[in-house]
């Protein structure tokens, strides 16, 4: 036989076993002695309008809360904690070591896209239970795609805090606007005049500096590719 893993939506309130009894909802004949009134246990609404009676040892077991987008959050978070764990004592063991390199190589990637997804997990539920907080402590590659999306970024670890990091939005510059770009000599403002007329900017990275209001260039460092102290600027 295989095995199945199941997903049920219920509603759920606390309800002890005598409770339940006088409400009709245990098992047809089923009647509780004295010492079983008192019994824990939770009144079960399913998703087709049936009702029943479970205690609250298996139930809980089974279920849990799920009223607001905190509590379902919570859920992720727990389970996937569970599952990096597991990953985290597979990859620690011999049998991680048998594999070839391309799955070892994809365990690995797994793993840490798993833990910058709790950190997001984290930082969210955080937000939302506090309304305070914001992004920080993800890695490089998570910077690289939130630059890609129009988000502002820098590292904590800077010695100057008013810098950040932004992805210049590509544009397509006319010839009737080269004219009027302060940030052509105007040699090269003839030069592309005289051949293609426009000038197409690409993907670039730009460092702000808050303090001087200068925009350089930027390229990261080898410090900068491994670290994972990056943060929203926000």
């Amino acid at each position: 036989m295989k095995k199945y893993i199941g997903t049920k939506h219920i509603e759920a309130e606390p309800m002890t076993m005598g409770e339940a009894y006088e409400k009709n909802l245990l098992q047809a004949g089923r009647v509780p002695n004295e010492s079983e009134k008192d019994n824990a246990g939770y009144h079960v609404k399913y998703e087709d309008g049936y009702e029943s009676w479970s205690p609250a040892e298996p139930f809980e077991k089974a279920y849990e809360v799920a009223e607001t987008p905190l509590d379902r959050m919570t859920i992720e978070e727990n389970e996937l904690t569970d599952r990096i764990l597991k990953l985290t004592s597979f990859i620690s063991g011999n049998k991680f070591k048998e594999l070839d390199s391309a799955t070892r190589a994809m365990l690995i990637s797994q793993h840490e896209s798993m833990r910058e997804y709790l950190v997001a997990l984290y930082m969210r539920s955080t937000k939302m239970e506090s309304g305070e907080g914001g992004y920080t402590n993800f890695c490089f590659g998570v910077a690289v795609n939130l630059l890609k999306h129009g988000f502002i970024v820098r590292r904590q670890g800077w010695n100057c805090k008013n810098m950040f990091i932004v992805k210049q939005v590509p544009a397509h510059i006319t010839s009737d606007i080269i004219p009027k770009m302060q940030s052509l000599p105007q040699a090269a403002k003839d030069r592309i005049l005289e051949g293609k007329g426009f000038v197409d900017y690409t993907s670039q990275c730009l460092i702000y500096n808050e303090n001087t209001g200068c925009a350089d260039s930027w390229v990261p460092s080898i410090s900068d590719i491994f670290a994972d102290d990056w943060e929203i600027v926000e």
